[in-house]
């Protein structure tokens, strides 16, 4: 079997799995996990990035790509839009999504965190 074929089996099971959890998925508890391990850095507000870059809008968003923030040059060169499944893995490990990021936060180790900060943010999407 092609091995490229096996990763790509892979990673559609893996986006499922995710879909399904994230049904399941708490905006409050998201909303919660936000204030207490995001929003010391991260801003909520449009334009407002000081120590992070904003995270208004950001599901569907290109990464690196806001105008007011310098980025390191691991997320200013990455080629990818924020998906739900993208902002899963990050929020898992950002060191594994971006292995040049020169975010500090190590990530959320639990599922259903993630889901829900997840689910916090897509209903924070740009209008």
């Amino acid at each position: 079997m092609n091995p490229r074929y096996i990763v790509v089996v892979g990673l559609a099971l893996m986006a499922v799995g995710f879909i399904g959890r994230a049904a399941h998925a708490d905006v409050k508890a998201g909303e919660a996990v936000f204030k207490s391990r995001c929003a010391n850095c991260h801003s909520l507000t449009p334009g407002l990035s000081s120590i992070a870059p904003d995270l208004a809008g950001v599901v569907g968003r290109k990464a690196g790509s806001l105008k007011d923030y310098r980025y390191s040059p691991a997320l200013r060169d990455a080629n990818f839009v924020w998906t739900p499944a993208k902002l899963n893995e990050w929020l898992a490990s950002p060191h594994n999504a971006a292995p040049e990021t020169e975010m500090t936060f190590t990530g959320l180790k639990s599922e259903k965190e993630r889901a829900d900060v997840v689910e916090f943010l897509e209903q924070r999407k740009a209008k």
